[in-house]
This record gives C-alpha cells, sequence and structure tokens, in this order.
C-alpha cells in the first residue's frame, strides 16, 4: 500500500470517527492502525534513502582509491579515528589487507 493510498484511508477513518457508537470507535481503532502502517513506510523510506546513500559514498570511496584495498582500509582507520561515534556497535575489520 502506499502512503497516498494510505494518507486517503486515515482522512476517511478520521471522518467516520464522528460517528456516533461503535461505527465511530472501529473508525479510530483503525485510524490507529492506519498511522502504524504509516510510520512503518517512512522509517523505511528513511532506510532505503540512507542504504542508497551509503552505496554512493562506497562508490566515491572506491573511484578515489583507484580500487586500491589498502588505501580503502587506511581511509576507514582514519575515519574511525576521527569520529568513534558513528562507529559504535559496528563490525570492526581486524584483517589487514594482504594478510
Amino acid at each position: 500500500m502506499t502512503t497516498a493510498t494510505l494518507f486517503a484511508q486515515l482522512r476517511t477513518q478520521l471522518r467516520d470517527a464522528n460517528k456516533q457508537g461503535l461505527a465511530g470507535v472501529k473508525a479510530l481503532e483503525g485510524a490507529a492502525q492506519t498511522v502504524d502502517a504509516l510510520e512503518d513506510a517512512v522509517r523505511l523510506a528513511e532506510q532505503c534513502g540512507a542504504t542508497r546513500e551509503a552505496q554512493r559514498y562506497g562508490e566515491m570511496l572506491r573511484h578515489m582509491s583507484g580500487g586500491d584495498p589498502a588505501k580503502v582500509y587506511e581511509a576507514e582507520q582514519a575515519a574511525r579515528a576521527a569520529r568513534p561515534e558513528l562507529w559504535a556497535g559496528l563490525y570492526v575489520n581486524t584483517e589487514k589487507v594482504g594478510a
């Protein structure tokens, strides 16, 4: 389901929430579920954007290093030393290039 569809569904549910009795209650329950689905869709979009950005930076690094694994390793170590908080909880490559 697209975000546009989810927003349209949410608008309908919020309009129906003004109804009296059980119909209004069911509409509010449906609206809560739709909001959850929208939050999931936004989170997924953010993750996809971050993944694509990481891929772009990886390609730039590969081209800047000339494809030399030693240069990539050196750049990674310098980046980790400069901003260790960005690397917290991530895998640490302990193998030296050519080992």
